[in-house]
């Protein structure tokens, strides 16, 4: 149960990696928070999440709808774009998602 978030200071897009569940959403969702403290629009890169579950969708929702505030997803793993599309969320995230051509089923 570990992850970690950091941000890129050049770009300043924030790097979520490990795993995005619900033993780590709680911990999670506090530092997201403390983030749109400091701006109103920020980018997370999900390429390093590893593992996610209902409780990392429901926390990637809630982001998406807080007031006053815009995130955007990006570079999506494959675990996670298999969890989108799962539950058919990929239209109301909104986040351009590249799907590759190479399938790591």
């Amino acid at each position: 149960m570990s992850y970690s978030l950091s941000t890129d200071a050049a770009s300043g897009v924030h790097a979520l990696s490990g795993e995005l569940g619900i033993y780590t959403v709680p911990d999670i969702r506090q530092q997201v928070l403390a983030l749109f403290a400091a701006a109103d629009n920020i980018d997370i890169d999900l390429s390093g999440v590893t593992e996610i579950d209902t409780a990392g969708l429901q926390l990637m929702l809630m982001t998406k709808r807080e007031q006053g505030k815009q995130v955007r997803f990006c570079n999506h793993s494959q675990v996670v774009l298999k969890l989108i599309d799962l539950a058919n969320l990929g239209q109301t995230l909104g986040d351009p998602v590249f799907i590759s051509a190479r399938s790591d089923t």
